[in-house]
């Protein structure tokens, strides 16, 4: 049985962006990072979830996604906040592959998928 889900592409260019800081805020904003903390001799190290991190998803390939339905508003209105310095498509599909649906539904696959 088939079921509709979103397929999400973007395109960045550098030179849309007004500083390198400027375009890792994005890519930190989509992807999260580790943010690395040395103090009184100790290391501690924290990770920032990426808007990747909260929304379950596949990753077809750079910068391309598949999302559950029901997580698009949630995508559309982060890509919208960073237009016109980036692009992005979002597009309805059907799937009917058990697998997909069950990692979209719930992130156990780390945004990977398994080849």
């Amino acid at each position: 049985m088939s079921e509709p889900a979103s397929l999400l592409t973007y395109s960045t260019e550098k030179k849309n962006f007004d500083s390198v800081y400027e375009r890792n805020k994005f890519y930190r904003g989509l992807f999260g990072y580790k943010q690395t903390v040395k103090k009184n001799g100790k290391t501690y190290e924290y990770d920032k979830d990426g808007l990747m991190d909260e929304i379950p998803n596949i990753r077809i390939d750079d910068s391309v996604f598949i999302i559950a339905k029901k997580q698009t508003d949630k995508a559309r209105e982060y890509f919208t906040e960073w237009e016109p310095k980036i692009s992005y498509h979002i597009f309805t599909v059907m799937i009917d592959d058990k697998e997909i649906l069950e990692k979209i539904r719930n992130d156990d696959n780390n945004g990977e998928l398994e080849k």
